[in-house]
């Protein structure tokens, strides 16, 4: 048998062989960057859905039920805010002891937004309540309230409205 040697002048040249494997390394790299880091969020820094349920209005005050959430984040992580009428208040602080309660000030009043952490785990859960009361003394009657539900950077999570009678 005799043995051909073909000498192919069309091929690439190292240098460029080199070039062009070192890039698609890199591309590659990238890709793979961008699809894991998204996997690496630390839990509980995305927004969690959660539902109200009611309010229920009695003995001066209103009690809005959390009817579930998608994920239970640490209370820390929300903010309250109220709005009597056409008057909205400064966002405050959630409590994060079950039974405490945090001070939203609208025009010249103060209420206050209690919460009950049903599990005593200090997260937010389905079953858990936000109770809003005056200082101290019942709620205006024929007035209009709106809770908002924050998260920590100010954006809505949820709210619940009704009218005292």
């Amino acid at each position: 048998m005799k043995s051909v040697i073909r000498k192919d002048e069309a091929a690439v040249s190292p240098v460029i062989a080199t070039i062009l494997m070192v890039a698609i390394t890199v591309v590659l790299a990238a890709v793979l960057y961008v699809m894991v880091s998204g996997l690496l969020t630390p839990i509980g820094t995305n927004k969690p859905v959660l539902t109200f349920a009611g309010p229920t209005l009695g003995s001066g005050n209103a009690t809005i039920s959390i009817a579930s959430t998608s994920q239970a984040v640490a209370a820390s992580n929300y903010k309250l805010n109220l709005q009597v009428g056409t008057g909205t208040g400064a966002a405050a602080a959630m409590p994060t002891t079950s039974g405490s309660y945090a001070s939203v000030v609208v025009g010249s009043t103060t209420y206050r937004v209690y919460w009950t952490d049903i599990g005593g785990e200090g997260t937010v859960n389905g079953g858990d309540t936000l109770r809003v009361t005056g200082n101290n003394v019942a709620l205006t009657t024929g007035s209009s309230y709106t809770l908002f539900l924050l998260w920590s950077d100010g954006s809505q999570i949820q709210t619940a409205a009704w009218l005292t009678p």
